[in-house]
């Protein structure tokens, strides 16, 4: 996994830009979210463990445009991007959902993680 740090990673699989990032549960993780340097139009989102500095988990979306907001509602963190799409989850990893702008009204882009 892509260790984030606040511009950029260098020399690791992936250069993130951070744009946004908020820390939860009391200090014990830190979700980060952003874009990739090489392809602006590549979200990113990153859960970091406060306690040793490590990535939990991470996150890339070819289709989702930059993520750039963080909300918390009722335990569940979100996270969304320039485009619309969202990402909710509980952390570490209760649940996720990635919901993505939809092209048509019939198309509802719900994909579950």
């Amino acid at each position: 996994m892509a260790r984030v740090h606040e511009k950029q990673e260098l020399g690791g699989w992936l250069n993130v830009a951070i744009l946004a990032q908020e820390e939860l549960y009391d200090g014990q993780y830190i979700v980060k979210c952003g874009e990739a340097m090489e392809h602006g139009s590549i979200g990113v989102v990153v859960l970091e463990s406060l306690q040793n500095h490590e990535p939990v988990w991470t996150f890339v979306s070819d289709q989702s445009n930059p993520f750039d907001q963080i909300t918390i509602k009722g335990g569940w963190v979100v996270v969304l991007s320039t485009s619309g799409a969202v990402l909710r989850f509980g952390a570490p990893m209760r649940e996720a959902r990635l919901l993505l702008p939809s092209t048509s009204i019939h198309d509802t882009n719900d994909g579950r993680l």
